[in-house]
């Protein structure tokens, strides 16, 4: 990494961006969790983002560190849209009337 440049460098924090983008335009995570449930996308994810975490460990090149980098990103909307929700299902009726 001391030998590459910056402009290198920096794409990897842009390819999370790029996932997010890609995901939110491409993935309908809001009928995929009505489809197979939202435990279920939520395990998926948060199994993706382990994967992509493994992966940083392991990298041996910067594309590598691409690769896993949106791989991190596409796990995004599935994170924040559907476990959102999916917390909101175990909160008492009376904690959600003040939403």
């Amino acid at each position: 990494m001391l030998c590459e440049s910056k402009q290198r460098i920096g794409l990897i924090g842009a390819m999370y961006f790029i996932g997010i983008l890609a995901a939110s335009t491409i993935i309908p995570v809001g009928f995929l969790s009505d489809l197979f449930g939202r435990k279920w996308i939520f395990v998926i994810t948060l199994f993706i983002v382990l994967v992509s975490v493994a992966g940083f460990i392991f990298a041996r090149s910067i594309e590598e560190l691409y690769i896993f980098m949106f791989l991190l990103g596409t796990t995004f909307p599935g994170r924040i849209i559907v476990g959102v929700n999916y917390a909101q299902e175990f909160q008492k009726k009376s904690w959600i009337e003040y939403i």
